[in-house]
């Protein structure tokens, strides 16, 4: 997950160390292990070869709070398979409309995955910016 922020979003933090570390703050083994065992979430893991290669997380109001993917990963389903399931979960416990806040990094993917914008940019960590999607799901009948 770390490699992901570090990695894959230049766009957002434009290597600037404060924030990243800002951003990496709260991302430690200690609160994964919290949010993993937690029962106010979800939390799905991708795996390839004994590796993970992607994390999800979702509070059970519907809010996505993380979605990264391994840079060795990028481009190769991960994070859509990682975002189907997470939305499956969500439907399996009664949640119809979806949200989060997005990267710049991941618009374009959320917009992709039938994602909406949802209000104006907010301020994220020094230069970056969360901007807040919607999406309305359910089964078709």
């Amino acid at each position: 997950m770390r490699r992901s922020v570090v990695e894959l979003c230049v766009e957002d933090h434009r290597g600037d160390g404060k924030i990243l570390a800002e951003w990496l703050e709260n991302k430690t083994t200690v609160n994964f292990e919290d949010w993993i065992a937690s029962d106010r979430h979800v939390a799905l893991v991708a795996e390839r070869e004994g590796a993970i290669v992607g994390f999800d997380l979702m509070n059970l109001a519907g809010v996505i709070a993380l979605l990264y993917v391994s840079p060795d990963a990028r481009f190769s389903g991960v994070s859509k398979a990682l975002l189907s399931a997470l939305e499956e979960e969500a439907l399996n416990a009664g949640i119809r409309t979806m949200k989060l806040e997005s990267s710049v990094t991941a618009l374009r993917f959320y917009r992709s995955a039938g994602y909406s914008l949802e209000g104006d940019a907010t301020h994220g960590f020094g230069l970056t910016c969360c901007y807040p999607m919607f999406r309305q799901i359910g089964r078709s009948e």
